[in-house]
């Protein structure tokens, strides 16, 4: 344990800033004694907090629960006048009453004046009797609306599987909509025939203004946050204190096992005081955040942390401005060596002073200045070794055009065709003139156009003058830079291994450009023969070798050069239909050539 406790200790030392050890010991001597006396109160006043603010909600609970039952216990009596009432039974049970329209006409009105009597405006919104449709006031739809239409119904089904003497519903179980949707609480009771109990010719509903058993619900939150709502058997909030706090954002307990008296319970930082209500099938629950029981030990505790930030702050001042003295020379040599690990070779001034401090940073300055000259002598060598790589795939394209042109010289020798040789030396020389450029690498895309068409010329010669080339780039576009020797090898390819595979062994190579954004596209198309799928996905992916002697070799070569002079990013793409000819598409930046 000691071993362990010293090897943290060391750790520490080691690898802490020497200016945050001289801060963290001033503030662990300021911090740790008022911390451990602020957590001894803090404890003791919190108990002492809940005690007193648990038992005055338990008193607002059960003075609520008992008034809201008293008032729920009413709205149930007011149904039993209605269900006893025998003229209300007799208007709809009477068979005679089915043809005699004017009798329907008066116990129509003597039971609306019946049922609105029973709307006093504060408790009941309204009554409404469900009676069968053959009644001239079954569709009445203010008080009166078909039997039929609680068929269906989730609120009906169950106290038609229930069976109880009254149920209570909530607005989703009604399935109200519009305006009055979740503005009422509602009661639903059976009329039963009174010559058979078994059949049930009518049904009453109440609606409870919603708005009336909330600000009862609301009398329940003696703690600011707290929340009272009623609760189904099944846990579903019915009706919230605090519409928008519905449902609440703590752990609902469930209900549907409580027993009679006011049963309390803290669940997830909640304490919950709930009490089934007799009178229906729902129980009053009220939510109290414990966060808010705590509101004034925390008060208390936060006097006691601005206290202690007050002579931490103090101690950090003193602290601070004693570590900057001796720390200053060595966080400036610390924060310039983090520059040079991003790259950044800045000297720092010579400052006065012959310490260690001092010998650090002359020490620190010979060092940066021999790492700027070894960047700079890497920075000449690296471009030197990519001026030679680019001239080495360049020479690889050269030879391989001469070796085919000699052969074409030396054939036309044999065949005695002395002005034609004239002819193709003229024309090797000024495509040799071209492809030496001064000595550059990189030329504009007019010269490169100039170069392959010397190319074109030496093979019509050699073909009868059978290919055609196209070019139709536009003069705007003639200026920007483009590798030598790039349009050459493609072109070849075409006539090679795509025009001359025709049977007239004759046709077009097309070579086209546009700028699209920041980059230069140029396509080269033949109609050849073209390619077969499998080859075309081979050349897209670079992995082709060939076996069409030498085609592969030579878009290689294109590629590779293309990536070396303007990066991964750039290259060729192939698009090619068996039958109908080849498009190459070259994709390189769209930027003038250096200056000479």
């Amino acid at each position: 344990m000691m071993t362990s406790l010293t090897r943290l200790g060391r750790k520490w030392l080691y690898n802490t800033k020497l200016r945050h050890k001289i801060l963290y010991t001033y503030l662990l001597l300021i911090l740790v004694p008022l911390g451990a006396y602020q957590f001894v109160v803090s404890d003791k006043v919190s108990g002492l907090l809940i005690n007193h603010v648990t038992y005055s909600a338990e008193q607002g609970f059960n003075q609520t629960y008992a008034f809201l039952s008293y008032r729920l216990q009413r709205i149930g009596e007011t149904t039993d006048v209605l269900i006893a009432n025998p003229s209300i039974l007799r208007s709809i049970t009477d068979p005679g009453t089915n043809t005699d329209i004017h009798r329907q006409l008066q116990d129509y009105s003597d039971l609306k004046q019946q049922l609105r009597s029973l709307q006093d405006g504060t408790d009941i919104a309204r009554v409404t009797l469900y009676v069968d449709s053959q009644y001239v006031f079954g569709n009445e739809s203010e008080n009166f609306l078909p039997l039929n239409l609680t068929e269906g119904n989730a609120c009906f089904e169950r106290l038609v599987e229930n069976n109880p003497k009254m149920l209570w519903c909530s607005p989703s179980e009604i399935e109200t909509k519009g305006a009055a949707a979740n503005q009422y609480l509602y009661v639903v009771r059976s009329l039963l025939d009174p010559n058979n109990y078994k059949h049930t010719v009518g049904r009453l509903r109440v609606d409870v203004r919603a708005d009336t058993i909330r600000d009862i619900l609301k009398n329940a939150n003696a703690v600011e946050n707290s929340v009272t709502y009623l609760a189904s058997s099944d846990s579903r909030i019915v009706l919230s204190s605090d519409p928008i706090a519905s449902p609440p954002p703590f752990p609902l307990p469930a209900t549907g096992t409580l027993q009679d008296g006011t049963v309390s319970a803290e669940l997830d930082g909640t304490y919950y005081l709930y009490r089934p209500i007799p009178s229906s099938q729902w129980s009053m629950v009220t939510a109290i955040p414990i966060d808010e029981v705590m509101k004034q030990s925390r008060q208390l505790r936060n006097d006691l942390l601005a206290l202690l930030l007050v002579v931490a702050l103090a101690a950090h001042v003193v602290a601070y401005l004693l570590s900057v003295s001796v720390t200053r020379r060595i966080s400036h040599l610390t924060g310039r060596l983090k520059d040079v690990e991003k790259g950044s070779l800045i000297p720092l001034a010579q400052t006065q002073g012959k310490d260690e401090i001092g010998e650090l940073i002359k020490t620190y300055n010979f060092m940066i200045d021999k790492i700027s000259t070894m960047h700079e002598e890497q920075y000449k060598l690296g471009q030197e070794v990519k001026s030679a790589e680019l001239k080495a795939l360049q020479s690889q394209i050269n030879p391989h055009f001469l070796y085919n042109t000699l052969d074409l010289i030396n054939w036309m020798a044999s065949s005695g065709m002395n002005d034609e040789i004239r002819q193709v030396v003229k024309a090797l020389s000024r495509f040799y003139k071209v492809s030496l450029s001064s000595g550059r690498d990189v030329v504009t895309v007019g010269e490169e156009l100039k170069h392959v068409s010397f190319y074109v010329q030496i093979q019509n010669i050699r073909f009868e003058n059978k290919i055609r080339l196209v070019a139709d780039v536009p003069e705007e576009l003639l200026g920007y830079a483009i590798p030598k020797i790039t349009f050459q090898p493609i072109v070849e390819n075409a006539i090679l291994h795509g025009i001359l595979g025709r049977v007239s062994r004759e046709g077009t190579v097309t070579i086209s450009a546009a700028k699209e954004a920041d980059d230069l596209v140029i396509t080269i198309a033949d109609d050849g023969i073209g390619m077969k799928e499998e080859l075309v996905r081979q050349m897209d992916a670079g992995t082709y070798r060939g076996s069409l002697k030498g085609s592969g070799y030579g878009s290689r070569n294109v590629l590779q050069r293309l990536q070396h002079v303007f990066g991964e990013g750039y290259g060729l793409s192939y698009r090619s239909t068996p039958g109908e000819g080849t498009t190459v598409t070259l994709r390189i930046p769209a930027v003038q050539p250096p200056e000479e």
